[in-house]
Parts: C-alpha cells; sequence; structure tokens
C-alpha cells in the first residue's frame, strides 16, 4: 500500500504496534505505560505510572465500608470493655457476708453507707456508742481535784480518815494521763477493725476494763500506804 492512499480501519498496518504491557489511560488521553525495570524513571515492581496506585478501598463506590476494620474496631471496643470491667472487680469491696454469692455484688454499684464500716450497722453504732462513753469519762478523769476529792469523801465516809489527802491528787493526776493513753489506743484499733469490716464492739469493751484497772492502780498504792489507813486496816485484822 502506498504513502498517498487513505488509511482504513482494517488496515492494521496503519496502526503502530505497541508492547504487550501497554494501557490507555482514558481520563487525560495519556497512555499509560510499563516502566521497564531498568528504566531510571520507574520502580522496579513495574507499577503503572502517569497516576498513583490506587490504595486499598481507594476507588470503592459510596456507602461501602470495610469489614476488615469494622471487625477491628469490634474487637478492639470489646478488649476495652473487658479491661474496664477486670478493673472494676477488682477495685470492687469484696463481700464478706457469709453465703453471699460470687458477683453479688454489681461491679461499679457503691456500697451501702451502713455496711462501709463494721461487721454490720448494729456492730458500727455500738462501737460508736461505747467509744462515745469512754470520752465522756476520760473527760471527766480530767478534772484532778474533782476526782481526789470524790475519792477522799468515799473512803473518809466508808473506812477512815487520811493522814495525806493531797497525795490523791498526784494518783489522781497518774490515772487521767493512763485513761487518755489507752483509749487513744481503743479508739485507733476501733477505727481499723471498722474499716477493714470486723466485729468491733468488744474493743472499747476490753479498753474500758483495761482503762479502769490500771487507772485504779496509782490511786489504791497511795490509799494503802496511807499510815491511819493502814492502822485502819491492821485493827480490821486484828479484831
Amino acid at each position: 500500500m502506498s504513502g498517498d492512499e487513505p488509511r482504513g480501519t482494517d488496515d492494521w498496518s496503519a496502526v503502530p504496534a505497541r508492547d504487550p504491557g501497554h494501557l490507555a489511560d482514558p481520563s487525560d488521553g495519556l497512555e499509560a505505560r510499563r516502566t521497564p525495570a531498568t528504566s531510571g524513571a520507574g520502580t522496579p515492581d513495574g507499577r503503572v505510572h502517569g497516576r498513583p496506585a490506587p490504595g486499598y478501598g481507594e476507588y470503592a463506590p459510596e456507602g461501602w465500608v470495610n469489614p476488615v476494620l469494622v471487625e477491628q474496631e469490634r474487637r478492639e471496643q470489646e478488649e476495652r470493655s473487658r479491661a474496664l470491667r477486670e478493673q472494676a472487680a477488682r477495685e470492687a469491696p469484696r463481700d464478706h457476708r457469709a453465703g453471699a454469692p460470687s458477683g453479688a455484688t454489681g461491679v461499679g454499684r457503691a456500697a451501702p453507707a451502713a455496711g462501709r464500716f463494721g461487721a454490720s450497722p448494729l456492730d458500727f453504732v455500738l462501737t460508736v456508742g461505747l467509744l462515745v462513753i469512754g470520752l465522756w469519762s476520760v473527760i471527766e478523769s480530767l478534772s484532778v481535784g474533782t476526782t481526789a476529792s470524790t475519792i477522799r469523801t468515799v473512803v473518809e465516809q466508808q473506812y477512815t480518815d487520811l493522814s495525806d489527802p493531797a497525795a490523791l491528787s498526784s494518783a489522781v493526776l497518774v490515772r487521767a494521763v493512763v485513761l487518755v493513753v489507752v483509749f487513744v489506743l481503743v479508739v485507733w484499733w476501733s477505727i481499723r477493725r471498722l474499716r477493714a469490716r470486723r466485729w468491733t464492739f468488744w474493743v472499747p469493751l476490753v479498753g474500758g476494763v483495761v482503762a479502769t484497772v490500771l487507772g485504779m492502780v496509782p490511786v489504791m498504792v497511795v490509799i494503802f500506804q496511807d499510815p491511819q489507813f493502814a492502822a485502819y486496816l491492821q485493827r480490821m485484822a486484828g479484831g
């Protein structure tokens, strides 16, 4: 075929030869070609140049959701929820009530105000009431002069007169110090047991007995060492 004749559509000789890897890009009229591995402008993996390589889901239809991302997000939410439940279970106070089933206390549910201290509400009320009575006794013991006068009056009315009544004031002062120390220890021990939700009402009772015994020791020593009271005891023993 000569060069002056028109080229027909069926004349395959007129179509320029193209490599098998060539693709036409209709968007910009450019021909997309694979760059040889040895070309300086291309990449070794032979990606098509002319536009960036599409990422995963880049050309997805509108409204399409990646199922992989949805599943991953669901698993992450489950992991976070499980971690929060485990942390709440570790921080929740243990249920010390006998026979209470495991998990009876709801996660995140605050314990009743009455059950926060003491083994039971009754134990809490009794402990606080006994501590108040003990505090009142300690306050009364700080009136050294009044307490010494009361003890002297009881001894002289029931037994005999004392030769050195002033010595009772020193004994009563020592008694007051002993009561204060014992009361402080009892309060400290009671608070620890109440916070641990253990039976505590007996602690003030024992503390009261100990304080009474220790407080009477200095008073009895002074009274029994008084000459007139000692003579009275001898007369009573001899008679």
